[in-house]
């Protein structure tokens, strides 16, 4: 048994899309998702209030219970034009998109078109078996669960480019030209290392089997079916999407840095991290997912399968306790949940579901400090929503 440090719990995503954000956040005005009359309304307000004291500009939860939905936002989308934020508007989702992919691939399984176990080269094209190192090797379950070995496409002269604004937006296709001919990481299945191609080459698969881009095959397996009227799977952003703020000193100020992320977040089937949505329309996947809705009994059973590999943690973070096909595996006082959180520079956000307690939780937040980091990963945090 192999033990790999994790570098962080969610890693930024795609970096090179270089379109031009709104300038302003709209108001959501008539906006009612949830209700605030829960009965457990007054602990989760705890949870708005500590992310208040953080600094955060604004914050938008999600708790599904078996006693009704409360949703709340608190805080601002928009600083200069004092635009509150609002249930309505959307946030950056960042590797929660992964979520997303792997239960599309699931539902694939489900409709007889692929089996999870086959070599991912049975369903892409020869280009990318040819061009990089261990796809002759490695299975669609080796992608979903980060053991594939493939070489990251992240790199710093895309960060450089996206500051300075010369970054064009390119889609999976694009970026993983950008790694072929490198070497591997590490053999298939040794190790355990969280890397962002591996869910750039699963949008590639999608499109193969269904002759449909990824966007479009997550918008009509799960987006429509479910309701999710605030998520979206697109290049394009939403007019609904809130401003980005970051504390880049950690000193209390914000920058808005939307057009960060606009240049961080984009490009066509980016399904590594290039969603959009909201924390109620998160809280109503997550439910679907663990509730089978989404997928069948045995797919989810797959997608829960742990990867056999000890995984070091921060200590703060040791209620995680492994990885599966696009969730991680929590455990908190004995209750256990699976979920994904996720981060593109200015917004970061959870969606967990906890099966036994029939439970879903989501919060997203859309500005980025040190002390809010710790907030939205403290265990504490997720034990006034339980």
């Amino acid at each position: 048994m192999k033990s790999i440090k994790i570098a962080a719990f969610a890693l930024s995503i795609s970096l090179f899309s270089c379109e031009k954000e709104p300038e302003k956040a709209p108001a959501q005005t008539n906006c009612t998702l949830g209700n605030s009359n829960h009965p457990n309304a007054a602990k989760y307000q705890r949870i708005i209030d500590k992310f208040r004291v953080a600094g955060t500009v604004g914050v938008s939860i999600t708790i599904k219970t078996p006693e009704g939905t409360w949703s709340s936002t608190a805080g601002l989308a928009d600083i200069p034009n004092q635009v509150a934020l609002s249930q309505c508007h959307t946030l950056g989702i960042g590797s929660i998109s992964k979520t997303f992919a792997s239960a599309v691939i699931l539902k694939l399984q489900d409709e007889g078109k692929l089996n999870i176990n086959d070599l991912a080269s049975k369903y892409l094209p020869e280009e990318y078996t040819k061009n990089i190192e261990n796809l002759d090797k490695a299975t669609i379950k080796n992608l979903l669960q980060h053991t594939s070995g493939v070489k990251e496409y992240l790199g710093i002269n895309g960060l450089f480019n996206i500051y300075n604004l010369t970054a064009k937006a390119k889609s999976a296709k694009e970026n993983l030209k950008t790694i072929y001919g490198k070497k591997a990481q590490f053999e298939v299945g040794k190790e355990w290392v969280y890397t962002n191609t591996n869910y750039l080459l699963l949008a590639i698969i999608i499109e193969n089997i269904t002759q449909k881009s990824a966007y479009e095959v997550v918008t009509e397996k799960i987006i429509k079916p479910l309701g999710l009227q605030n998520t979206y799977a697109s290049a394009t952003r939403p007019a609904s999407l809130s401003r980005g703020y970051y504390d880049s000193f950690n000193n209390g100020m914000m920058r808005d840095l939307t057009h960060f992320d606009y240049n961080a977040v984009g490009g066509q089937d980016m399904l590594d991290g290039g969603l959009v949505s909201n924390s109620y329309d998160l809280a109503v996947f997550m439910e679907a997912l663990g509730t089978e809705k989404i997928i069948s009994k045995k797919s989810l059973t797959d997608m829960q399968s742990k990867i056999g590999l000890e995984v070091e943690i921060p200590k703060e973070l040791s209620y995680i306790k492994d990885y599966g096909l696009g969730l991680f595996q929590l455990e908190i006082d004995g209750k256990k949940a699976i979920g994904h959180g996720g981060n593109v520079h200015c917004f970061n956000g959870i969606a967990y579901y906890f099966p036994e307690q029939k439970i879903s939780i989501s919060i997203i937040v859309n500005s980025y400090s040190k002390k809010i980091d710790k907030v939205l990963y403290d265990v504490e945090t997720l034990k006034l929503a339980l």
